[in-house]
């Protein structure tokens, strides 16, 4: 396997979804269950999937081009880091769909830190790669907090299929882990697995 900047965030991200997982399959969390536990699974659902339509989206602007160009149409004439953006939300449906607050709240406290650190990696390259270009790309647009107002989509683009490939790779693999979770949670509340922990 190949490694990259981004595998140590990669390897990270991992192991504190398996962590998720083994907690929710070990707690009971106070809004697990009833009519506000099937809402925020909903809320969930919905994140999760936005986040992953909007990384496909996202990557038909940047696959293939991330480190040649500097790509500021689509998604990144609103915010500088639309994928960093999206996996926050995605963390946050995640989050959501534990029915715990608690979880919810670590969630989007500890990937914020993550992707805000990896945000701040990126622009130091973009900005030793592009120089100027990036500097001013810097002053136009946010790094996380989207300006809707700003979005540009051009007529045309060079897609390459191949690489673009892979971020239906990673939209599915959002989705299945948003299943991965319900089933932990299903053999919770089966009492499969035991309670260990309780969560608000």
């Amino acid at each position: 396997m190949t490694s990259s900047r981004s595998t140590p965030r990669l390897r990270l991200t991992a192991g504190l979804l398996a962590l998720l997982l083994v907690v929710v399959a070990i707690s009971e969390r106070r809004f697990a269950t009833g009519l506000v536990g099937e809402a925020l699974q909903l809320a969930g659902l919905g994140c999760v999937a936005c986040a992953a339509l909007g990384r496909i989206w996202t990557s038909v602007f940047i696959a293939g081009f991330k480190d040649q160009l500097l790509v500021r149409s689509g998604p990144y004439a609103v915010v500088r880091h639309p994928l960093y953006a999206l996996s926050m939300l995605a963390m946050l449906g995640l989050g959501l769909t534990t029915g715990s607050m608690t979880i919810a709240l670590s969630m989007l406290v500890v990937f914020g830190a993550i992707y805000s650190a990896a945000a701040r990696a990126e622009d130091r390259y973009l900005r030793e790669l592009h120089g100027a270009a990036h500097e001013r790309f810097e002053q136009d647009v946010r790094a996380l907090r989207p300006r809707w107002s700003a979005y540009v989509v051009p007529d045309s683009l060079e897609v390459r299929p191949r690489v673009l490939w892979k971020a239906f790779v990673d939209a599915g693999s959002l989705l299945g882990f948003y299943g991965l979770l319900r089933f932990a949670d299903a053999l919770h509340q089966h009492g499969v697995t035991p309670t260990w922990l309780t969560l608000a």
